[in-house]
């Protein structure tokens, strides 16, 4: 999951590990966003690749210990970068942005999947939108 706080430029993930019944979190991030953006579009694909680089780390650490690549599945509030990431024509204006789209494009192609979920229940608003209660978010960790 990622999220943003144009206000000041948070960047937050949580990192889960599911057999599909039981979800146990393993790792969260609320970080300030590292590069200077210019749109909540590049910010919101900022932190979905962070979130997926520390995702396909994991998954090469379980995949030695078990012998099995797991799938990673991101959840992002932003429909415009999961768009994006679907379409291979969509071309950035700045440079710096195409390439990070491009680098997500290409973890789509070794069994990743960027799905699209509503911001009331983005779990990582937890971490990066003043105000929100975490009791609100607690079915959808469930």
């Amino acid at each position: 999951s990622s999220g943003i706080n144009a206000e000041y430029g948070g960047s937050g993930f949580l990192v889960y590990v599911t057999d599909g019944n039981v979800s146990n979190l393993v790792s969260f991030s609320c970080t300030k966003v590292k590069r200077v953006v210019k749109s909540v579009f590049a910010a919101e694909l900022y932190s979905v690749s962070e979130g997926l680089g520390y995702a396909v780390m994991l998954r090469s650490f379980l995949a030695e210990i078990f012998g099995t690549s797991p799938s990673i599945t991101v959840w992002t509030d932003s429909r415009q970068v999961v768009d994006a990431v679907g379409k291979l024509s969509s071309v950035p204006e700045d440079k710096a942005v195409m390439m990070v789209l491009r680098e997500v494009q290409e973890f789509t192609q070794s069994n990743v999947e960027i799905k699209w979920i509503p911001s009331k229940l983005n779990p990582a608003d937890i971490l990066t939108k003043k105000g929100v209660a975490a009791d609100c978010h607690l079915d959808t960790l469930r």
